[in-house]
This record gives C-alpha cells, structure tokens and sequence, in this order.
C-alpha cells in the first residue's frame, strides 16, 4: 500500500513537472481584470501571479485590468487596459547559447515589450502590420482602425502588404492601417524619458549592491513634461528589486533605488541593461530610453606586439 502511494505520488509529481516544462511564459502580476482562456483546457479562469502560460493560450485585460507575461527567457510584455494577446506559437531550442522563437498576436489593445538579443526570433502579428524585434524594446497599439508602434531601443522591421519599414530608437509610425506605405510614415518622437545611474559602474565582488536610477520626462525644446505619468523599469538582469509602483512627480522626474542581489551574476555578456518607458497608452509618443552597466573586470586586456601589430599570446 505504501509503495502504490508513493508510485502515485512520484507520477502526479512527474506530471506537474512536465507541465511546468512544457509552459512557455508565466503571468508575472496582474491587476484589475485580467482573463486567460487556457488552450489545454479551453477555459476561461482569472490571471493571477504565477499562472503558467502554454501556446495558443490567450490573455485579456478590462478597463481596468494590466498584466505583465514574462517568457522563460527573461523577455517581457507589459498589456495595457481592454487588450487582448495570444501565445500562437513558442519553442525554445539548443543547450548551451539557447534559441527562442515565438508568434505573438496582438488582437487589439496596447502593450509595452522589452525583447533580447540575437537568440531571439519574434514575430508579432497586428490588424495592420507585422513586427519582427531584435534586441528591442517598443511600445504597440492596435486600434479598431489603425495601429501605432514606437521603437525605445534596438532595431524593429515593421511590414503590412505595401512594403516594410525598419525603425531606429526614438523612430514611430503612427496611426497607420494596412494599406499604407510604412516608410512614408516614420516620424521621429520628440518627447523622451532621460535616464542616468549612480554609479555608473558596481564595485566588483559585493554580495549585493544599490543602485540609484534618475529618470526626466522632457519635451521637443527640453523642457520638463509627463507630471504624474506611471513609469515602468525593465532590466534583463535577474535578482534585482525594483519597486512596483512608480511615477514622475509634477517637474516630470523620479529617483528610484534599486537593489541588485549577487551583482557578480547579473549580467548578460557582460553589461546589465536598464529600460525605461511610460507604463500608460499615453506615453506611445514619448521615447523610452535604455542604459548599460558594463560588469566590472569585464574588459579585456590585450598586450600588442608594437612591431609587427599581432596579439601576443597570454602570459
């Protein structure tokens, strides 16, 4: 008898765990309504911290909902009020530099995204365009009419049935629909987020560390703007506290302390990347922004042969 419990227990354990391989993405936190449609199951339940997202399973918030999906490689999607996304398809490939590939659908509604690096091959399908990323963090809306998007930092090909367009920080196109021509449309955003880091580089070996992080709204001739908007900071750095809640004050600017557990084992080749963007479908025309803290001793050192130029070996 207490063989067959345990055999049982071993099973439903065995389970669980492949279940938790199998999930693509977690709902990171979730306020307001928030509903996802489980494709396992093909119910609808309330999102709650923790909820494991599989492919086809769909996410969609109310009028006062917001829902942030974090994927397994740390990439995140930030959904706004009265939007509704579907995982269509994800799988994640290789064992040592891992390869992720996704197809995201963005139904309707807005969402802010912050995508990594080469080893990331996302597709986002629209109503009006497509959206391929690298390395890239953007903010999107897809509205019944027209759709927007406004690239924060690395690169994003934008394409509908009339040809492409590939973004550059602090590029958008705004208010287009699927017939019209993409590179006709690029504008550049006058209004950006202004971020700095105190200090600018950690002290190496320090089993945690703090992190000042000063962030300025500013307008088209530098003046001061965004009193009271929400901000949102996202990092590609694990074991680092940022607070929840946080918006600019009336001048437009925040101070925000950060904590970084284990600084040593944070970094992605070597540089801790920050990025900041307006947590609101009101900041799609001001630019987030993004810094770089390189790890300490990360540089390296090479001794060059003066004669002949060639790297001389190690010593």
């Amino acid at each position: 008898m207490i063989q067959l419990v345990l055999t049982l227990c071993l099973l439903i354990t065995s389970s669980f765990a492949a279940l938790a391989q199998d999930a693509v993405a977690t709902l990171y936190s979730s306020t307001g309504v928030v509903e996802v449609t489980l494709s396992k199951s093909m119910r609808t339940t309330q999102g709650r911290e923790g909820l494991l997202l599989y492919e086809r399973d769909q996410v969609r918030t109310g009028v006062d909902g917001k829902a942030t999906i974090l994927f397994r490689d740390g990439s995140e999607i930030r959904l706004f009020e009265n939007t509704e996304f579907q995982i269509q398809e994800a799988s994640e490939q290789g064992a040592g530099e891992r390869s992720f590939r996704r197809k995201l659908f963005l139904r309707f509604g807005a969402f802010l995204s912050n995508f990594f690096g080469r080893s990331d091959h996302t597709v986002i399908e629209t109503p009006h365009f497509q959206l391929k990323p690298e390395g890239t963090s953007f903010h999107v809306q897809a509205l019944k009419e027209q759709g927007s998007v406004a690239l924060f930092s690395g690169k994003l090909l934008v394409q509908n049935v009339r040809g492409k367009a590939l973004l550059e920080p602090g590029e958008a196109v705004l208010g287009v629909n699927r017939g019209d021509i993409l590179s006709d449309r690029i504008e550049m955003l006058t209004q950006q987020l202004q971020l700095q880091a105190d200090p600018k580089e950690l002290v190496r070996g320090r089993s945690s560390q703090k992190l000042l992080l000063r962030i300025q709204a500013r307008g088209r001739e530098g003046e001061r703007i965004g009193a009271g908007l929400p901000i949102r900071i996202m990092t590609d750095g694990e074991g680092v506290r940022i607070p929840g809640e946080l918006s600019l004050d009336k001048e437009g600017k925040a101070e925000v302390e950060v904590q970084l557990l284990a600084p040593d084992r944070l970094y992605r080749k070597g540089l801790l990347r920050f990025t900041v963007m307006v947590d609101d479908p009101r900041g799609l025309k001001i630019s987030g922004t993004e810094i770089e803290i390189r790890k300490p001793g990360a540089v390296k050192r090479l001794e060059i042969d003066a004669d002949t130029g060639q790297i001389l070996p190690r010593k």
